[in-house]
């Protein structure tokens, strides 16, 4: 979600924009010169990390090409789309609270850091530019500045950054209970919003260790299935807000019985041993909140949508993103328990996927995990 595949969205956005100058007026005259003159058109993908100390921003141009060659064609070729390496100028400045410029961080121009995906563009090549930090000020606000000295074009955009968001359910010594009094009971998952986030998207995550036998020689493995609770929109950017999620516990157990593979399945499989739940927030800022609600499919027999970018003479988005990971501080190593309430983990046992709890001589809650 969050994540927010931008890169793709940016191929598609390229692609459509090529097919339409290449097909536009295809029935007009064959004498008449279907292209107008050249306009270079910047599309900008970038997404602040606070986590983070490398930034990445995918800097790319539209291009128009003539109505007789095939728009694969020309996208297949990487300088269609690539500025050259001495083209831009990229700078992100940073300003404090006082509007007072804290630093400028100068951006390198990389090649193939991060591999690209194949798809219609040419994937031989992936230019990004990156800058590099010890930390980012959650306080500040970036300013993302590019020149083209070719075109004598210059490119603004800010975002400030979001707030680390609290977990105000479970706590972090809490004990899910997902099973009592032989039936699914539900969980809850609150979160205080802080300001300028626009959305939050929360996944819960069971986590587990498979083993295999001593005869085997494999090493185990961590595992996790991930169940997707969804994503809710503030209304506000001063934050204060409380999001609720509900995690229902038939859901919880249907996920893990179409998540875990039986036992038979599994070559040398010796059993699974229950780790903590943990989750993982995924929290966009304002602006980004905003390009993904403009750019989501129509769900209205209406099917044009404006379009939405927070840059000066250019398109696409510049903002701020995180990955909060949220952790049980109940530790399974030296306190021989996980943050599972004892009837749910029972429960798990009943399914026949092999799970159990405890080390060797450690009977409670249920059997000890002890390696064929």
């Amino acid at each position: 979600m969050l994540a927010i595949h931008l890169f793709i969205e940016m191929n598609r956005l390229l692609f459509i924009f090529t097919a339409l100058v290449l097909t536009v007026f295809m029935s007009c005259e064959t004498d008449v010169d279907l292209n107008a003159d050249y306009q270079d058109i910047t599309i900008v993908y970038g997404l602040i990390d606070p986590n983070d100390t490398v930034h990445y921003l995918k800097i790319n141009k539209a291009f128009l090409g003539e109505t007789n060659v095939n728009a694969n064609d020309l996208a297949a070729i990487e300088s269609n789309f690539n500025y050259a390496a001495d083209e831009l100028d990229v700078t992100v400045e940073e300003y404090n609270k006082q509007n007072d410029l804290v630093t400028t961080h100068t951006t390198i121009r990389t090649v193939n850091e991060i591999p690209k995906d194949p798809g219609i563009f040419d994937n031989s090549t992936n230019v990004l530019y990156k800058f590099i930090t010890t930390s980012i000020n959650r306080d500040n606000t970036f300013k993302l500045k590019i020149y083209n000295a070719k075109e004598n074009k210059e490119i603004e955009a800010e975002t400030k950054i979001v707030k680390k968001a609290s977990v105000d359910d479970p706590s972090p010594t809490a004990k899910w209970r997902f099973w009592a009094s032989s039936e699914a009971v539900d969980e809850h998952v609150v979160v205080s919003t802080k300001p300028d986030m626009g959305r939050v998207q929360c996944i819960v995550q069971f986590n587990y260790i498979e083993h295999y036998t001593t005869a085997s020689g494999k090493p185990s493995v961590e595992k996790t299935v991930e169940m997707n609770l969804g994503e809710i929109k503030t209304t506000t950017s001063l934050g204060g807000e409380s999001m609720e999620w509900i995690l229902k516990g038939e859901t919880f157990f249907d996920n893990i019985v179409s998540g875990v593979p039986s036992p038979s399945s599994i070559a040398d499989f010796s059993h699974r041993e229950l780790d903590n739940i943990s989750m993982q927030f995924n929290v966009a800022g304002t602006e980004l909140s905003t390009y993904m609600e403009v750019e989501a499919p129509s769900t209205s027999v209406n099917q044009d949508k404006p379009n939405y970018t927070n840059l000066s003479n250019a398109i696409g988005i510049f903002s701020s993103r995180e990955i909060m990971l949220w952790e049980s501080t109940i530790d399974p190593q030296t306190q021989n328990q996980v943050n599972l309430h004892n009837e749910t983990i029972t429960r798990l046992q009943s399914l026949n996927l092999g799970f159990c709890f405890g080390t060797t001589g450690v009977g409670f809650p249920v059997a000890p995990c002890v390696q064929l």
